[in-house]
């Protein structure tokens, strides 16, 4: 193996080539510092003139604050546009917003010429988002805002002589340094290069093989510096370079044959990494559990998709697939169970899949996922197949009381359907919403995305997010309906009643909402509320009831938070805590938690009350199980009394069982006199209903409470 060094050939001027590329490297090197420097004086100029044009922003907002206060406080819309106005001197604001209580009074935004040349980063829009409270005029500041004054602010519209300013002071500075850099080249560079460039020829003659080479002569100026030292040091490498050719030569051909050897060894490590990697991709893509795609890499997948299918203006349908009471399996057969189920439902979509094409994924628990391109009646059938597939699978759910086999929900929406192609979440919102309308509809059905089922969805979440802010605001109220001995009309008691009281002093009655609470699950929130507001009433009128009853649902129920208030309310309040329980939320057979828990509220003093008695299905060994202080005969059974004989006569048993049993009663839903005497005459005395007083405000029953009895003898 030979080293050779191509020659530049004759008469090439080798010292004006270095000191040309000296030169460049110089100037480039001067220019970049010279801009760099400029630049970053120049920037952090222009920063301090946009704070200045923030500050003067902030005070023009500050010097609005008050007339814009003064118009959110008067609603007087014309006062706040001209506080708009006022705003808009300043250059530099572009947007305007002034907000009463959250409605929108002045939302203006306006285009400002830049003043800065659009440079990048440099020149670019800055724009500041600021924002003051409004007080109403004359309050303390540090009262409840009633409302509030935004602006945008454009930092980058600084005044136009600064701009001329910054340029000017970037260009002179930019000069001088190449001036300088120039100057310095001559002096210094020009010298020293013609000697390199001397060492340069010398070297280039040199050939491997060859004697040692010759030092040109030096001037005085540069003997014994490192011009010199390089010239000596190249001398010896010449000799040792001719010995150092040897050992590459043998070192060349041991590496030849160990590269042969490493190239075998990284085939095969290669070979195991491909592998691996596609059992990683694999892992990445699928879900674990059923082997079906997971949610992310179907998410992918549907994002392509979708734009596929737009663009080729083609249908794109989807459906999402629920396990019917996958919970209520799960409760009672356990997690494994409930992971075979999944295991098996998936089998069945990769079957579905291999014979329709469909792709099909796990979106999360037992929740699935199915895409094709084709219309809503395909989807349809694709949906038919899963139903019937799953029904010849035959998975028994009759164990759980809900179901005799497992079944799913399905809905689906298409591209094709007026509403449902803007985007692939507005798709998946409507295949959604036309599930939640098939699990309502009763399960193990199909139903398909419509504008009527997706209104209903809107106007649902609507309503939730009224009532989150109805919880937020804490609108809501325990109402009391007194609860009487008719034979003598004294006050026993009264039943705490929720009602939804908006800020305008509306009263929304509990049918309008309590569904959608119980839908949602607020009923929880809602219930701690009334519960927070009760033990605020007794706290303050301790001795005011004898008895307060209050209806508890299953939800906060099975809370430990809600469950230890009620303890806390009965041992801290003197006036006697009755807990309602509806017998429709219980089986034959309650669990030990359940009776645990009702032992702990009769040990704090707490009775408990069967409510709406006669609806349900308790049997009378769950009634024993449970064991009440009172059975409250619901309102479906006393309304008719006076109409119906029979009816009479199952009241009357009712009274009978309870009186066997060592159980009080009380009816509610009286609301005729005849009615309260027939009551009387079979052994139920205390009653509630509208003959006896409506359900009113806490505190209105306190200024009711003397005139109970005189009321309720008059026939009040």
């Amino acid at each position: 193996m030979t080293l050779q060094l191509e020659p530049s050939g004759e008469g090439h001027p080798l010292a004006r080539s270095l000191s040309t590329v000296l030169l460049r490297k110089t100037l480039v090197i001067a220019l970049a510092l010279g801009v760099v420097a400029s630049a970053v004086t120049m920037w952090v100029d222009l920063q301090r003139e946009k704070n200045a044009v923030e500050d003067l922003a902030v005070n023009f907002m500050s010097s609005a604050a008050p007339s814009a206060a003064a118009a959110a406080y008067n609603y007087d819309q014309a006062a706040a546009e001209q506080v708009a106005k006022g705003l808009f001197l300043e250059r530099s604001i572009t947007g305007i917003t002034i907000l009463n209580e959250g409605d929108v009074m002045v939302d203006e935004v306006r285009n400002v010429p830049p003043t800065l040349p659009q440079i990048g980063l440099l020149g670019s829009v800055d724009e500041v988002v600021l924002s003051q409270a409004l007080y109403e005029p004359g309050a303390n500041q540090q009262g409840t805002p009633i409302g509030e004054l935004a602006i945008t602010i454009d930092r980058s519209l600084v005044a136009p002589e600064i701009v001329d300013r910054l340029f000017t002071f970037f260009f002179i500075t930019t000069a001088k340094n190449v001036l300088f850099s120039l100057l310095l080249f001559w002096m210094i560079f020009n010298l020293l290069a013609v000697h390199i460039s001397a060492l340069a020829r010398m070297t280039q003659l040199w050939q491997p093989g060859a004697p040692k080479v010759c030092l040109p002569h030096l001037p005085h100026f540069l003997k014994h510096t490192e011009v010199a030292a390089l010239g000596n040091r190249i001398e010896e490498l010449t000799l040792l370079a001719n010995g150092a050719l040897d050992s590459v030569k043998k070192s060349h051909d041991a590496v030849v044959d160990s590269n042969l050897e490493l190239s075998d060894t990284v085939r095969d490590r290669t070979r195991e990494l491909e592998y691996v990697n596609l059992r990683l991709q694999r892992m990445a893509d699928h879900d674990s559990l059923t082997g079906l795609y997971n949610r992310a890499y179907f998410d992918r997948l549907m994002d392509d998709a979708f734009s596929m299918a737009s663009h080729a203006k083609e249908t794109l349908s989807i459906l999402l697939i629920d396990v019917d009471y996958f919970k209520a399996f799960n409760d009672f057969y356990g997690h494994q169970a409930g992971d075979k189920v999944l295991v098996s439902l998936g089998e069945i979509l990769k079957r579905i899949h291999e014979r329709t094409g469909c792709i099909l994924a796990r979106y999360g628990g037992e929740e699935f996922v199915g895409v094709l391109k084709s219309d809503a009646a395909t989807a349809k059938q694709v949906a038919k197949d899963i139903h019937a597939a799953l029904e010849s699978a035959a998975i028994e759910h009759h164990h759980s009381t809900v179901a005799r086999r497992v079944t799913v929900s399905i809905g689906t929406a298409s591209t094709a359907e007026e509403g449902c192609n803007a985007n692939m979440d507005v798709l998946v919102s409507a295949a959604d919403d036309a599930l939640y309308e098939a699990k309502f509809s009763g399960r193990n059905r199909t139903i398909a995305s419509t504008p009527e089922i997706r209104a209903k969805a809107q106007e649902q979440r609507l309503s939730v997010r009224a009532l989150l802010d109805a919880i937020e605001a804490g609108e809501f109220e325990p109402y009391a309906q007194p609860q009487v001995d008719a034979r003598t009309g004294e006050l026993v008691g009264a039943e705490a009643l929720v009602r939804w009281v908006r800020a305008d002093g509306t009263v929304v009655p509990p049918a309008s909402f309590m569904q959608t609470a119980e839908q949602t699950g607020l009923i929880k929130k809602i219930d701690a509320i009334v519960l927070e507001k009760l033990r605020s009433f007794l706290s303050t009128h301790p001795t005011a009831l004898p008895r307060l009853s209050f209806n508890v649902t299953g939800e906060s129920f099975a809370s430990t938070e809600y469950f230890n208030a009620i303890l806390e309310l009965s041992t801290s309040s003197e006036t006697g805590i009755t807990v309602e329980l509806l017998e429709t939320a219980f089986i034959d057979r309650p669990n030990e938690h359940f009776l645990w828990q009702l032992d702990a509220l009769r040990d704090a003093g707490v009775e408990i009350e069967i409510d709406d008695f006669g609806t349900g299905r308790t049997s009378i060994l769950g009634l024993m199980s449970i064991n009440p202080n009172r059975l409250k005969i619901a309102r479906e059974l006393i309304s008719p009394l006076a109409a119906r004989e029979g009816q009479l006569r199952l009241v009357t048993s009712v009274v009978e069982i309870a009186a066997s049993l060592n159980m009080n009663v009380l009816a509610e839903g009286v609301e005729t006199k005849e009615t309260a005497q027939t009551l009387i005459d079979i052994g139920c005395p205390i009653q509630q209903g509208f003959f006896h007083g409506r359900p009113m405000p806490m505190h209105d029953l306190l200024k009711r409470h003397p005139q109970a009895k005189a009321n309720i003898r008059n026939g009040a």
